[in-house]
């Protein structure tokens, strides 16, 4: 029963992401992010994040149902969602489709970069993406967790309705990806010093490149050395 009630009270803590912003915005786009920690390791949160049939939202969709939804996490891979219908012999069978992002950046437990205008957004003429970056900790129990959508170009719609509204689409399908980890007790989140768009992926760690040792001259390169010197 009290475990129970832990989880219970861990998605109630998820009501509300730890961090999130309509960061920054103009005549001709925005940008929002969400962020928050998680108990959870990287690994655990990337099988979850591409397979988006077991966490988005259903009424986000244009078919109604998620179970034609996948993201095919490499490079050019499609996040799309399959139109489905029963056939006359009882199987499924695709009768559509639709691409909600296209997948530019991959790297597993890392990065995930995609763009593509979701929702509304998809008929008009801006392009918008979606960073979702990823930061372990260092006992890799609890990850660090952020979407970043950048969206710029001309629309019909008004900055200031559209921008609220994507963010509140938008922190839903982040809370409903994180459901299944519980919060981590840290201190408020905040996107200062946390690099949303991870694009340096190497190891900090600096090389150090051997000194090359200085090779010894000939006894005769010494010996004209010395022929020339002045006395």
């Amino acid at each position: 029963m009290r475990n129970t009630v832990l989880i219970a009270a861990s998605y109630l803590l998820l009501a509300s992401p730890a961090y999130a912003e309509v960061k920054t915005s103009s005549d001709t786009g925005f940008n929002i992010i969400h962020i928050a920690t998680v108990q959870g390791s990287t690994d655990e949160i990337w099988k979850r994040l591409v397979a988006p049939k077991d966490w988005w939202n259903k009424s986000h969709s244009w078919s109604g149902s998620t179970d034609g939804f996948y993201i095919d996490a490499q490079a050019n891979g499609c996040f799309c969602e399959l139109f489905q219908e029963k056939g006359p012999d009882g199987k499924l069978k695709t009768v559509g489709s639709v691409e909600h992002m296209r997948v530019i950046f991959s790297q597993p437990g890392k990065v995930l970069r995609m763009q593509g205008g979701l929702g509304p957004l998809q008929s008009e003429a801006v392009t918008g993406t979606l960073t979702v970056a990823m930061e372990p900790s260092k006992d890799g129990q609890q990850t660090k967790i952020s979407f970043s959508y950048v969206v710029g170009g001309y629309m019909r719609y008004k900055v200031s309705e559209i921008a609220p509204a994507v963010d509140n689409v938008l922190g839903d399908q982040f809370r409903r990806l994180l459901k299944p980890f519980a919060p981590a007790l840290n201190d408020a989140e905040s996107a200062k010093g946390f690099s949303l768009d991870v694009e340096k992926l190497e190891d900090d760690t600096p090389v150090v490149e051997d000194a090359k040792a200085e090779e010894p001259k000939d006894e005769g390169e010494a010996s004209d050395d010395q022929a020339s010197a002045p006395q």
